[in-house]
Protein backbone atom coordinates (compact mmCIF):
# COMPACT_ATOMS: atom_id res chain seq x y z
CA UNK A 1 0.00 0.00 0.00
CA UNK A 2 3.08 2.63 0.84
CA UNK A 3 3.86 2.17 -3.01
CA UNK A 4 0.75 3.11 -4.40
CA UNK A 5 0.55 6.18 -2.03
CA UNK A 6 3.98 7.92 -2.79
CA UNK A 7 3.49 8.37 -6.48
CA UNK A 8 -0.29 9.87 -5.79
CA UNK A 9 1.23 12.28 -3.11
CA UNK A 10 4.49 13.26 -5.52
CA UNK A 11 1.73 13.75 -8.10
CA UNK A 12 -0.75 15.65 -5.76
CA UNK A 13 2.27 18.29 -5.26
CA UNK A 14 3.15 18.88 -8.41
CA UNK A 15 0.00 19.35 -9.98
CA UNK A 16 -0.80 21.75 -7.18
CA UNK A 17 2.65 23.50 -7.98
CA UNK A 18 1.46 24.06 -11.36
CA UNK A 19 -1.56 25.33 -10.58
CA UNK A 20 -0.38 27.85 -8.62
CA UNK A 21 2.46 28.76 -10.93
CA UNK A 22 -0.41 29.83 -13.54
CA UNK A 23 -2.23 31.57 -11.26
CA UNK A 24 -2.58 35.38 -11.91
CA UNK A 25 0.07 37.17 -9.08
CA UNK A 26 -1.82 39.53 -7.22
CA UNK A 27 0.68 42.53 -6.06
CA UNK A 28 0.71 43.94 -2.24
CA UNK A 29 0.64 48.15 -1.37
CA UNK A 30 2.43 48.97 1.40
CA UNK A 31 -0.73 51.47 2.13
CA UNK A 32 0.81 54.22 0.55
CA UNK A 33 -0.72 56.46 -1.73
CA UNK A 34 -1.20 56.24 -5.38
CA UNK A 35 -1.30 59.04 -8.23
CA UNK A 36 -2.52 59.32 -11.66
CA UNK A 37 0.76 60.33 -13.00
CA UNK A 38 -0.33 64.13 -13.29
CA UNK A 39 2.75 66.77 -12.25
CA UNK A 40 0.10 69.09 -12.04
CA UNK A 41 -3.90 69.78 -11.73
CA UNK A 42 -6.04 68.09 -13.88
CA UNK A 43 -8.10 70.78 -16.38
CA UNK A 44 -10.78 69.92 -18.65
CA UNK A 45 -13.43 72.49 -20.51
CA UNK A 46 -17.05 72.48 -18.94
CA UNK A 47 -20.59 71.53 -20.85
CA UNK A 48 -20.30 75.43 -22.13
CA UNK A 49 -17.80 77.81 -22.04
CA UNK A 50 -16.35 77.59 -18.46
CA UNK A 51 -13.46 75.61 -17.56
CA UNK A 52 -12.53 73.63 -14.27
CA UNK A 53 -9.18 72.70 -12.72
CA UNK A 54 -8.45 69.83 -9.98
CA UNK A 55 -5.46 70.06 -8.10
CA UNK A 56 -4.93 67.46 -5.89
CA UNK A 57 -1.34 67.42 -3.74
CA UNK A 58 0.54 66.38 -0.22
CA UNK A 59 0.53 68.65 3.27
CA UNK A 60 4.12 69.00 4.16
CA UNK A 61 5.16 66.72 6.67
CA UNK A 62 1.31 65.17 7.26
CA UNK A 63 1.08 61.74 5.51
CA UNK A 64 -2.12 61.11 6.23
CA UNK A 65 -3.97 64.08 4.76
CA UNK A 66 -3.68 65.85 1.33
CA UNK A 67 -5.34 69.26 0.18
CA UNK A 68 -8.01 69.33 -2.84
CA UNK A 69 -8.14 72.76 -4.90
CA UNK A 70 -11.23 72.56 -7.21
CA UNK A 71 -11.26 75.85 -9.61
CA UNK A 72 -13.68 76.86 -12.27
CA UNK A 73 -12.82 79.77 -14.66
CA UNK A 74 -16.23 81.40 -15.96
CA UNK A 75 -16.89 84.26 -18.31
CA UNK A 76 -19.91 85.76 -16.11
CA UNK A 77 -19.81 86.33 -12.35
CA UNK A 78 -22.86 83.72 -11.70
CA UNK A 79 -23.32 81.77 -8.61
CA UNK A 80 -22.33 78.26 -8.68
CA UNK A 81 -23.20 75.07 -6.31
CA UNK A 82 -20.36 72.47 -6.06
CA UNK A 83 -19.97 69.29 -4.07
CA UNK A 84 -16.19 67.28 -3.52
CA UNK A 85 -16.67 63.87 -3.14
CA UNK A 86 -13.78 61.01 -2.21
CA UNK A 87 -14.06 57.81 -2.63
CA UNK A 88 -17.69 58.10 -3.27
CA UNK A 89 -18.51 59.88 -0.49
CA UNK A 90 -19.81 63.27 -0.07
CA UNK A 91 -17.03 65.44 1.36
CA UNK A 92 -18.03 68.84 1.52
CA UNK A 93 -20.38 70.93 -0.79
CA UNK A 94 -21.56 74.82 -0.77
CA UNK A 95 -22.50 77.72 -2.86
CA UNK A 96 -20.37 80.18 -4.39
CA UNK A 97 -20.17 83.52 -6.66
CA UNK A 98 -17.40 83.85 -9.14
CA UNK A 99 -15.26 86.75 -8.72
CA UNK A 100 -15.05 89.60 -11.24
CA UNK A 101 -11.95 90.58 -9.59
CA UNK A 102 -10.12 87.37 -9.99
CA UNK A 103 -11.39 86.56 -14.07
CA UNK A 104 -14.55 85.36 -13.40
CA UNK A 105 -13.29 82.54 -11.08
CA UNK A 106 -13.96 80.72 -7.68
CA UNK A 107 -11.55 78.57 -6.17
CA UNK A 108 -12.41 75.54 -3.70
CA UNK A 109 -10.37 74.52 -0.84
CA UNK A 110 -10.28 71.10 1.29
CA UNK A 111 -8.28 68.96 3.46
CA UNK A 112 -9.01 65.38 2.57
CA UNK A 113 -7.96 61.96 5.05
CA UNK A 114 -5.71 59.91 3.11
CA UNK A 115 -6.72 56.62 3.14
CA UNK A 116 -4.98 53.45 2.21
CA UNK A 117 -4.76 52.98 -1.66
CA UNK A 118 -5.73 54.90 -4.54
CA UNK A 119 -7.88 58.36 -3.14
CA UNK A 120 -10.47 59.05 -5.95
CA UNK A 121 -11.65 62.72 -5.85
CA UNK A 122 -14.49 64.73 -7.60
CA UNK A 123 -15.43 67.78 -7.84
CA UNK A 124 -18.22 68.94 -9.52
CA UNK A 125 -19.52 72.40 -9.82
CA UNK A 126 -22.84 73.57 -11.35
CA UNK A 127 -24.04 77.06 -12.79
CA UNK A 128 -27.28 78.14 -10.70
CA UNK A 129 -28.49 80.50 -13.91
CA UNK A 130 -27.18 78.74 -16.62
CA UNK A 131 -27.23 75.29 -15.58
CA UNK A 132 -23.73 74.58 -16.92
CA UNK A 133 -22.22 71.68 -15.26
CA UNK A 134 -18.36 71.49 -14.51
CA UNK A 135 -16.97 67.70 -13.30
CA UNK A 136 -13.58 67.20 -13.07
CA UNK A 137 -12.43 63.62 -11.39
CA UNK A 138 -8.71 62.00 -10.43
CA UNK A 139 -6.94 59.77 -8.53
CA UNK A 140 -4.69 60.07 -5.83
Amino acid sequence: MLVRRVPAIVLSLVLGAAALASAPIALASDGGSATDGNDGPVRTKCDNTSWVRLNVKSIDNNADRFQVIGAVFSPDDDVWSWKMRHNGDLSAQGEVKARDDIDRSFRVSRTMLDFYGTDDVVFRAENQQTGEVCRIATGY
